[in-house]
């Protein structure tokens, strides 16, 4: 997982409501397990609507989402976080998210935000009426600014401490390989062992 703090981007508008995994990364693509190569399958079906905003050169280099309320809703596919962030979106904002993706995007390094309806209409006007605006966020700070819309958002410190520190789950089951080797050795005789 990558480190992630302080960065500037352009936005990518997507503002529908209730966009659910099946969209984002639809079923036929789930046949791996490698987190990699699923961008190129993100919101296939939609793209083949010529109009579609990742179809847009425009947006091409946004690393930032923004999307409309109630985003991944559905089934709890980890692949529409990892298609998600196999294009280059480093952040999703929305005013709400389905809670198994948002735990799924955390669990990648994919920073989902949540902030009001107020402050996205702003954010969707604002990209609409120019898409090279920038918008900054730090995951420091825990704290995003557009011009001059500014808004803190929440996320717990565990969560933000392993995205500043690009600290996967294997990773932190890795710090304690110490202790698991010693549970292993001194765990009594009489109960089941793992065979190497």
């Amino acid at each position: 997982m990558k480190k992630l703090n302080n960065f500037l981007s352009t936005m990518l508008p997507l503002p529908m409501s209730n966009i659910d995994t099946d969209q984002i990364m639809p079923k036929q693509f789930l046949k791996r397990v490698e987190r990699s190569g699923y961008g190129q399958y993100l919101f296939h079906d939609w793209k083949k609507e010529e109009g579609f905003p990742l179809n847009n050169p425009a947006y091409s280099n946004a690393k930032v989402l923004l999307a409309g309320t109630n985003f991944g809703t559905g089934s709890s596919r980890e692949h529409a976080p990892w298609g998600l962030q196999d294009w280059g979106f480093d952040a999703i904002i929305s005013s709400k998210f389905a809670d198994i993706f948002k735990l799924n995007s955390i669990n990648i390094g994919l920073v989902p935000i949540e902030t009001t309806e107020e402050n996205m209409d702003i954010l969707f006007d604002k990209v609409n009426s120019n898409s090279k605006v920038e918008i900054n966020i730090s995951i420091n700070e825990k704290k995003v600014i557009c011009e001059e819309l500014e808004f803190e958002f929440v996320i717990d410190n565990f969560s933000q401490n392993r995205i500043l520190n690009g600290i996967d789950k294997i990773d932190i089951s890795l710090d304690y390989s110490n202790m698991i080797e010693e549970f292993k050795e001194n765990r009594s005789t009489w109960m089941p062992r793992l065979t190497d």
